[in-house]
């Protein structure tokens, strides 16, 4: 059995870094949080898993541009990886998450024969 990976508990401020690294993470009161959601996709939630705020597939990421409240703006701010993000919307986010991988960025890696990244 794998255990899960214990978080690392850190301020709003500081959570950049480990968003950026990909690290499992909290905030101090647990409402904003990034996780591996499969051993392929790492996501950065606000307020629980009905609001990813951003996405990542060894490939790119993308970040939720539907807005929720003053707060998770806010956590936006902090979270967000400071690069380069596919704008979507939380409906389009909120599949991905659930369904896994971008299926097209899949096709694309193994028709170029490039590879998926782990």
């Amino acid at each position: 059995m794998i255990k899960p990976i214990k978080p690392i508990k850190t301020t709003n401020t500081k959570c950049r870094a480990l968003v950026q690294a990909q690290r499992t993470f909290k905030n101090s009161n647990c409402q904003l949080y990034g996780m591996w959601h499969n051993p392929c996709l790492y996501v950065v939630y606000s307020y629980g898993e009905h609001w990813p705020l951003f996405a990542w597939d060894g490939f790119a990421w993308y970040a939720n541009t539907d807005k929720a409240s003053v707060t998770t703006s806010h956590h936006y701010s902090y979270a967000h990886p400071h690069v380069t993000v596919q704008e979507r919307n939380c409906d389009w986010m909120k599949h991905f998450v659930a369904t896994g991988r971008n299926i097209f960025r899949q096709m694309d890696a193994f028709q170029t024969g490039i590879g998926l990244a782990a």
